[in-house]
């Protein structure tokens, strides 16, 4: 059993290679998504991974998901790739991308077909607890 699938970020965890295959999952997704290998990094209380995965959970997206805060492993493997402490971070094939509006932005080029839903808003982010975020739309740990 995965680290994460104890958190409520549990919904969007299957690997992208089953993304648009399930029978009655009626989301549309660009043909290039099923060929890069996505992971998304987050952490607990951290206002910008929320505002990626609120986007993602409006736009029926599902990725597979790497806690830091469940798993030194996948903290460790972030920062070895990603050369930097900080979420949210995509992985496309293995190369980083920072910063909550790049990454909603790749997504809604890439993986969505159609227009793109809006996550709900929010109420303004607030500081995730041990860690340092700021307002450029990430969080380092």
């Amino acid at each position: 059993m995965h680290p994460w699938t104890k958190h409520e970020y549990a919904s969007f965890c299957v690997p992208i290679a089953d993304c648009g295959n399930k029978e009655g999952n009626n989301s549309e997704r660009k043909a290039d998504s099923m060929s890069s290998n996505l992971e998304l990094y987050v952490k607990n209380g951290c206002p910008w991974c929320h505002k990626v995965l609120s986007f993602m959970e409006a736009n029926d997206i599902e990725l597979p998901l790497h806690n830091i805060d469940e798993s030194e492993a996948d903290r460790e493997h972030l920062v070895e790739v990603g050369g930097k402490r900080q979420v949210p971070c995509l992985l496309i094939d293995g190369k980083a991308l920072y910063e909550s509006s790049d990454i909603i932005d790749y997504l809604k080029e890439h993986v969505v077909e159609g227009e793109a839903q809006e996550a709900a808003p929010a109420e303004e982010p607030a500081a995730a607890a041990g860690a340092h975020c700021t307002l450029d739309g990430h969080c380092s740990f």
